[in-house]
């Protein structure tokens, strides 16, 4: 595959096939998505050990303070789970822990909210293996 079949080089001529290209990825995407999760699958038992871990070393680094932890499994699909962290005033004293939590994730954000308090999303990938 080259970069003209991925349609790398496409220049639009209308905001309507800008719309129609980014519909039809959003599409395409969600399709694949829905396709991964109707498979059936086993529980990975170390990527749902990494989550909790994860959660529970969030939980300790927190101690104390007014910053909300949780985690969720399977959500939005059965091979993803996360664990959020939102408080208004965040500080972890020991960052080799901390960092330890973001490299076991899959994906790490932090975004402010109009609530006046701060997120921190530890996304993971992989909790189940489709054995079809």
């Amino acid at each position: 595959m080259n970069e003209h079949e991925l349609g790398f080089d496409t220049e639009f001529m209308s905001n309507a096939e800008v719309e129609e290209m980014l519909d039809n990825l959003v599409t395409t995407i969600g399709d694949e998505a829905a396709a991964d999760d109707s498979q059936t699958a086993i529980i990975n038992p170390y990527r749902i050990q990494q989550v909790l871990y994860t959660y529970k070393v969030l939980k300790y680094l927190t101690k104390g303070t007014k910053a909300k932890v949780t985690y969720a499994l399977h959500e939005p699909y059965k091979s993803m789970g996360v664990v959020s962290v939102v408080g208004s005033d965040l500080l972890f004293r020991n960052t080799e822990w901390f960092m330890k939590a973001v490299e076991l994730a899959s994906n790490f954000e932090v975004y402010p909210k109009t609530d006046g308090t701060v997120q921190m999303d530890f996304t993971f990938h992989g909790l189940t293996r489709a054995i079809e």
